[in-house]
């Protein structure tokens, strides 16, 4: 599942830190812009009191010029300021008051002593006395409306709430890409590790040359490999070697037997004569299936060999095993499927279809049906041996294949267990492989599955 992903979790997590880490940017940054404009606009009509004075009081008896100057070089209305100059009886100037200001609150301000910081709306005033030369106390106050400061915070503020989401899916999107790039080696290293099988047991897998974790993840796996090969390869040695030295010992004790049993003997030794020839030759045909598996195992077994129809083969070892099905008055219906050109081993590929037509025949009770068929696609080529038997159930599917299991001995089974393990090997041999699908009471379908010929994949389908 994706949500079991760890780059799933990798970019979750990635995207809630930055989710976070964005979070607080914005509201320290609109915090942070707040402050700065508030402490600006006290600090400039601070410093515009002093102006404005320095400006006003050689002009406070005559008005006229008082406001021309103040108007001309202070310009309130077009910069949202107020400026208010009185001498505690008379309003020597006045502006027009901001937008967004208290005014009702700025007509009942009295005269300070001292200065004088408000807030009134929107307005920041700034309330000082100066002395004039005629000694009148004269109290210039100086104003600034921040409804701009305001519409520029909250167009921030906005664009950092639209601009989050955005910025969080191109972060999702840019951690994505950059944990697959991460993660490449150790997608080549999975491939690699897929395609080893014991048709290629040399091969390891591709070291990133990184000199971190991942390149030490490819060497420890690479030496696992060199040890499993190693004990593959001393169990293959030991399976051929037993295979070979058991032939000959029981090549002798067969011959011994058969003498014996050519004798006239009591019908009680007889018998016991013939059940002993039978399981010498039984294990007889046991070391000789080892002894295969194991020539299959080695590269002398996985040569490729001349090509031929594998279509053709079906046939003919159809008609071949037609009598054991008549014999048990089983339908072996036509072969379906045209030419199928394989390149391989024809005698080896023929055990695999003697091996599964006749387990058909064996496990598919009177009156049953078996079917072959044979079809082509992409540059593959599937054969299927069906049949309407007991079938398998589910739990055995997967272990048909290993090498000495059966099934159960209800099922009249006297088989060694390695038939099927035996032709596993060789389409692993010859490049392909074998499946089952089964159901219980209902019958099997055995699939294999091998590679066109180079001549058979040109060839139209």
């Amino acid at each position: 599942m994706i949500s079991r992903s760890p780059t799933f979790w990798l970019v979750t997590l990635y995207c809630v830190l930055l989710l976070l880490l964005g979070a607080g940017f914005a509201w320290f940054t609109v915090l942070t812009f707040e402050h700065y404009t508030r402490e600006t606009i006290v600090r400039e009509t601070a410093a515009r009191s002093g102006e404005i004075w320095v400006t006003a009081k050689d002009r406070l008896n005559n008005r006229a010029e008082l406001s021309r100057v103040i108007e001309q070089r202070f310009a309130p209305e077009a910069q949202d300021r107020l400026i208010r100059i009185s001498d505690g009886r008379d309003i020597l100037y006045q502006s027009a008051v901001p937008e967004g200001a208290d005014a009702g609150a700025l007509r009942a301000l009295k005269a300070p002593s001292n200065v004088v910081r408000l807030r009134l709306g929107s307005l920041f005033l700034n309330r000082r006395v100066y002395v004039a030369p005629d000694g009148r106390r004269i109290l210039v106050e100086s104003g600034q409306s921040d409804v701009f400061a305001q519409s520029v915070q909250q167009s921030l503020t906005q664009t950092l709430v639209f601009g989050l989401p955005v910025l969080l899916i191109l972060a999702a999107l840019g951690g994505y890409v950059l944990m697959r790039r991460s993660l490449r080696p150790v997608e080549r290293m999975i491939d690699a590790a897929e395609a080893i099988t014991f048709n290629n047991p040399g091969n390891r897998l591709p070291l990133a040359r990184t000199g971190d974790r991942i390149e030490m993840l490819g060497l420890a796996l690479n030496r696992m490999l060199d040890r499993l090969d190693g004990a593959y390869q001393y169990a293959n040695r030991f399976s051929a070697d037993a295979a070979h030295e058991m032939h000959t010992p029981l090549a002798i004790i067969r011959g011994e037997l058969e003498f014996l049993a050519g004798q006239k003997h009591a019908p009680e030794l007889q018998a016991a004569l013939g059940s002993l020839l039978d399981e010498v030759n039984r294990l007889s045909d046991m070391v000789e299936k080892l002894a295969m598996l194991s020539r299959m195992d080695s590269l002398w077994g996985k040569h490729a060999h001349a090509e031929f129809d594998l279509a053709a083969l079906a046939g003919e070892t159809m008609d071949q095993m037609r009598l054991l099905a008549d014999e048990k008055h089983i339908t072996l219906a036509p072969l379906v499927g045209g030419p199928a050109v394989v390149a391989g081993d024809r005698n080896r590929l023929k055990q695999v279809l003697v091996n599964l037509i006749d387990n058909a025949i064996k496990y598919t009770p009177e009156g049953g049906r078996i079917t072959v068929e044979v079809k082509s696609y992409a540059n593959r080529v599937q054969l299927s041996v069906g049949d309407t038997g007991i079938g398998i159930a589910p739990e055995h599917r997967e272990k048909i294949f290993d090498r000495f299991y059966r099934v159960s001995t209800d099922r009249g089974e006297t088989g060694s267990g390695l038939g099927l393990a035996i032709a596993k090997s060789i389409c692993s041999a010859h490049g392909g492989a074998i499946a089952v699908e089964s159901v219980p009471g209902a019958g099997s379908v055995f699939r294999i599955e091998l590679p066109l010929s180079a001549s058979g994949a040109a060839a139209p389908a």
